[in-house]
């Protein structure tokens, strides 16, 4: 049996925005569109807690179930989408750093074998160069609160 191709790809930015204002952003998945051009549609129909269940529509792609795996209010949560072809793992993490907060978003995907081709040259190039601008725009957004 064939091992998963794995891809991770993190991008970190540090800012004087305060930690309230960045996690509220976060915590807003309805309004995550606002910050990440990769996203077409994103919506929880519940609590921004561990176990719950949203949905986010990449650009271009359909619906994907997505569940919040850990939430540590103004620290870090991560959450998972499981697809048909692999699995994907975001973890977003702010860290205090004496005046400043340090402000992290990594993405994990264990593809299958036979989809990692593909994946590799249409998929992750996007998620992949997509991280810096995401991070920037929450940063701006938080910085202007």
């Amino acid at each position: 049996m064939s091992q998963n191709v794995k891809f991770v790809a993190s991008y970190q930015a540090t800012t004087h925005a305060s930690v309230e204002d960045v996690w509220a952003l976060w915590a807003d998945i309805n309004n995550w569109k606002k910050w990440d051009a990769g996203i077409k549609h994103s919506e929880l129909l519940t609590q921004f807690s561990a176990g719950n269940t949203f949905s986010l529509t990449p650009q271009g792609g359909e619906p994907i179930p997505v569940t919040l795996k850990t939430v540590t209010p103004g620290k870090e949560f991560s959450d998972e989408a499981v697809l048909p072809f692999g699995v994907l793992r975001n973890i977003h993490r702010i860290e205090q750093l004496g005046q400043k907060i340090t402000v992290t978003h990594e993405v994990h995907a264990e593809i299958a074998p036979d989809a990692s081709g593909f994946f590799g040259k249409e998929i992750w190039p996007h998620m992949q160069g997509g991280l810096p601008e995401s991070v920037n725009n929450i940063i701006s957004l938080a910085t202007e609160k």
